[in-house]
């Protein structure tokens, strides 16, 4: 199973694609309904976990936890991939004058929704999320370039990592 966590509107064929709320524009319901911190699904039942444009509007102090629960969700080997905002290159678009989607919103998010799950809760570099991903368990953590929003190169990163095959206790 590959799992598409805090989809929105981005519900995904090929996926089993899971929000807190169905998205009105979105091309039909996801499989699931529920808090993404605590997904009711067995461990160790998806091959991926992705997460588009989702992280940032979690506060720090969630994200550990909710890093752990999908880890949890992950088969040994299994590739977590994260897409998000980087704050290093909106800082960059803010100081050279962007105020819009480029320079504001990946700090706080689109006013326009007008939504409290669409606010940006906190933001992230490679260098601040690494260790985190480090320390919920995951290795072989690298950044790559955006495939989800790739007129956003100057804006967003991407990360991926991986499950390890065994547990640190048991290798």
């Amino acid at each position: 199973m590959r799992l598409n966590l805090g989809c929105g509107r981005m519900v995904l064929d090929g996926w089993f694609n899971v929000d807190v709320v169905a998205n009105a524009k979105a091309p039909r319901p996801p499989e699931m309904l529920c808090d993404i911190r605590a997904v009711p699904l067995a461990a160790a039942c998806a091959d991926e976990v992705m997460a588009i444009h989702v992280l940032e509007h979690f506060y720090r102090w969630e994200v550990e936890d909710m890093l752990t629960e999908w880890v949890r969700l992950l088969a040994p080997g299994g590739r977590m991939i994260l897409e998000m905002p980087d704050l290093d290159l909106a800082c960059r678009n803010v100081l050279a004058g962007l105020t819009d989607q480029m320079g504001m919103w990946p700090l706080y998010g689109d006013p326009s929704h007008r939504d409290p799950y669409m606010c940006h809760r906190w933001a992230w570099t490679y260098r601040t999320l690494e260790p985190v991903l480090l320390h919920v368990g995951l290795n072989d953590v690298r950044r790559a370039a955006p495939l989800y929003h790739k007129a956003r190169l100057d804006r967003d990163m991407r990360v991926e990592a991986r499950k390890p095959l065994c547990s640190r206790s048991r290798c």
